[in-house]
């Protein structure tokens, strides 16, 4: 079914105080209580059916035990090493990753910067997403506010530069030779644009707090890595990505802290944190004892990219440079992973929107959709006028 007009467990307005503690409290014990119950799951109600599934004891307990002041920021998850750091796949020469880039992507949770096109290249690149940009309007999204999300569905231009192989090839080598899209956002950080605070995500479950945008086989593996592609240079001084290494491993809470991080924190750390702004809630820190040896820039030319799993912690400084920070991201999964899994509309709690998924779908990026879990679109095309997403999901190479 899907979940339009309803208010998330952890985000209704209408409970303050002691009144909304009782009420989580209430949820997430009965949640607890009937998780061995799985024959009940269908008939319970949406929140309680999807608590019940998708959290698990350690995420209950965690906010239970600390007085609802401690949650955990995605489904709790680790990321152990893979059986082999051999690539997925093998491809052309000035393509291909070797055991040492993938044994040390493990370790850090991304690999970057990576060179994707050259200077030439990217003044038709640079092109095609301004005209999306400015275009002012979205056909995927058109009563969203923000119509620079999932423009690969409607944009030919956009999926040209997503699908290139320069990019595909290199994912494939650490998810394997079936890849799907399934969300893209453009970012234009102008002068005086604020910092993204530290966050992370694996299966998108903050979004609604009670079930996660993405279900994969297996918590525990790669199943998803986004791209981070600049267009402009981005550097420091206009708020280049930073990121923490090693906090990929597991999946953080997050709590309260009226004061801001520790006064040990370095410096750049505490600048990206902020005031703790995540979407539209304040005051939300991640609960990561951050030292300097963690924090990596991830400064980018115009043509490069950065490639890291959402489970490793990111976020970036304000842009206090007089130039944009202009830039894209697309996120790849395995084909065995199901997205907005019997949602009409995905609604994002933190950031007060909600996506009606009439027009989306995944798109296949490369190899074959064996598994037929998502509804896909067909790749938009110059020469075909767009109407929507295909209901039925297809494969193909």
């Amino acid at each position: 079914m899907g979940t339009k007009g309803k208010k998330d467990v952890f985000k209704n307005r209408n409970s303050r105080g002691p009144l909304r503690r009782l009420f989580v409290t209430f949820a997430l014990i009965l949640a607890w209580l009937l998780k061995p119950f799985k024959f009940l799951h269908p008939i319970l109600p949406f929140r309680l059916r999807e608590l019940s599934k998708t959290w698990d004891s350690t995420m209950i307990w965690t906010v239970l035990m600390s007085g609802n002041k401690r949650f955990f920021m995605d489904q709790n998850a680790k990321l152990p090493d893979p059986p082999s750091f051999q690539p997925r796949i093998q491809t052309r020469p000035e393509w291909q990753f070797t055991e040492d880039q993938i044994r040390q992507f493990y370790q850090d949770g991304f690999i970057g910067p990576i060179t994707l096109w050259t200077p030439e290249e990217m003044a038709e690149i640079k092109r095609t997403v301004t005209n999306v940009l400015e275009s002012g309007s979205s056909k995927v999204y058109p009563d969203a506010k923000n119509i620079l999300r999932d423009r690969y569905i409607d944009r030919p231009d956009f999926w040209d530069v997503i699908s290139s192989p320069r990019i595909t090839e290199r994912l494939a080598q650490f998810l394997g030779p079936d890849l799907l899209v399934w969300r893209s956002q453009i970012f234009n950080k102008n002068s005086g644009d604020p910092e993204t605070t530290w966050h992370q995500a694996t299966t998108y479950m903050l979004e609604q707090m009670v079930k996660p945008a993405l279900e994969p086989k297996n918590l525990n593996e790669l199943f998803q890595l986004t791209t981070w592609i600049a267009i402009d240079d981005a550097y420091v001084e206009n708020g280049c990505m930073f990121f923490l290494k090693g906090t990929q491993r597991k999946v953080w809470t997050f709590s309260h802290h009226p004061d801001g991080l520790p006064e040990s924190t370095p410096g750049i750390a505490k600048t990206i944190a902020g005031s703790g702004q995540f979407g539209e809630a304040k005051g939300i820190f991640l609960d990561v004892d951050i030292t300097k040896d963690m924090v990596a820039p991830m400064p980018l030319k115009s043509g490069q990219c950065v490639i890291f799993t959402e489970r490793c912690v990111h976020g970036a400084p304000p842009n206090k440079s007089p130039n944009r920070r202009f830039g894209f991201v697309f996120r790849t999964i395995k084909t065995d992973v199901e997205v907005y899994r019997g949602e009409k509309n995905h609604e994002v709690g933190y950031l007060r929107e909600s996506y009606d998924l009439s027009n989306w779908g995944c798109a296949l990026l490369r190899g074959e959709d064996k598994y037929h879990l998502n509804k896909l679109i067909q790749p938009p095309t110059y020469d075909r006028e767009f109407s929507g997403a295909s209901t039925t999901s297809v494969s193909g190479s």
